[in-house]
């Protein structure tokens, strides 16, 4: 078995943090979601549908990382497919006047290149298992 490539398992770490904030960031959330949903219903369903969108970032995440750890083809994809996200919406924001969306526009480059070289590839690549 041939170990894991630094960059893929830095971004995979990321993913499984993140994965493990947002799932701490709804645990916590669920009382206050419940006191607001009786206190006013509009701000109750504003705040569930919040929560649902969280409960998917929850899995993506966890999938990212869970495909880059265990050496799954389609990891690639998932990791171009959320960078490429995050690319855009940091040309949004920078376009917008946020002048600290800099970093995210770089962050998310420099993944999408080292995501794309051909040993991170050719480690990713279920014949290599």
């Amino acid at each position: 078995m041939t170990q894991i490539p630094k960059g893929v398992g830095i971004i995979a770490s990321f993913h499984g943090f993140a994965s493990l904030i947002l799932l701490i960031h709804v645990i916590i959330s669920i009382p206050f979601i419940i006191v607001t949903f009786f206190e006013d219903a509009g701000l109750g369903f504003i705040a569930t549908f919040g929560s649902i969108f969280d409960w998917f970032m929850i899995g993506i995440h966890a999938a990212i990382a869970t495909a880059l750890f265990s050496r799954q083809k389609f990891g690639i994809r998932m990791v171009n497919i959320s960078a490429g996200i995050g690319l855009a919406f940091g040309i949004i924001n920078l376009l917008s006047g946020n002048t600290f969306a800099i970093f995210s526009i770089i962050i998310n480059g420099v993944v999408l290149l080292y995501i794309r070289k051909p040993h991170v590839k050719v480690w990713l690549s279920r014949e290599t298992v």
